[in-house]
């Protein structure tokens, strides 16, 4: 990426929201660790307008938090709030309670992951089938990723 400017979160969503709004896709480097394995600290990830396609279970969105936060995370659930659409999202690592997002506040769809210089588009089938699945295993994300990582730090130690 030629000439990267940094942002801070708060930037990183005015920015987002009016590219977004003007029907432009945004890239930028994904931080934290709440997705994992999925997306990791540091990938690049392209997110997308929603144009009027439905957001589905399993789907990774940009949403605006209620204190002015950028946040991916997968939509595990669609629900209604005072009848109008909402969702449950939450981070396929997180190990807390999804959170009850309202569908206005989403502003799109995470369409493409990028790390060690390959590219993930993530609008095919395949990839809406693995978003299936991690949203199923969403309930069961406190046992399993403790599970995985001591699975993974083993066959390290094996490798060495």
């Amino acid at each position: 990426m030629k000439n990267p400017i940094l942002l801070n979160k708060s930037d990183l969503l005015k920015i987002s929201s009016n590219l977004i709004e003007k029907s432009a896709s945004i890239r930028f480097r994904a931080k934290g660790f709440s997705m994992r394995p999925f997306i990791q600290d540091g990938d690049l990830i392209t997110v997308s307008p929603l144009r009027n396609s439905p957001v589905k279970v399993g789907d990774v969105v940009l949403y605006k938090t209620a204190d002015d936060r950028a946040i991916v995370h997968r939509v595990i659930r669609k629900t209604r709030i005072d009848s109008k659409a909402a969702f449950f999202i939450k981070g396929d690592a997180a190990f807390d309670q999804p959170e009850k997002v309202n569908a206005k506040i989403v502003l799109g769809r995470v369409v493409a992951i990028e790390r060690n210089g390959r590219k993930r588009n993530l609008d095919t089938k395949f990839y809406h089938i693995i978003g299936l699945f991690f949203a199923g295993l969403s309930p069961l994300s406190r046992w399993i990723y403790p599970v995985g990582s001591k699975i993974k730090n083993i066959v390290k130690r094996k490798d060495n």
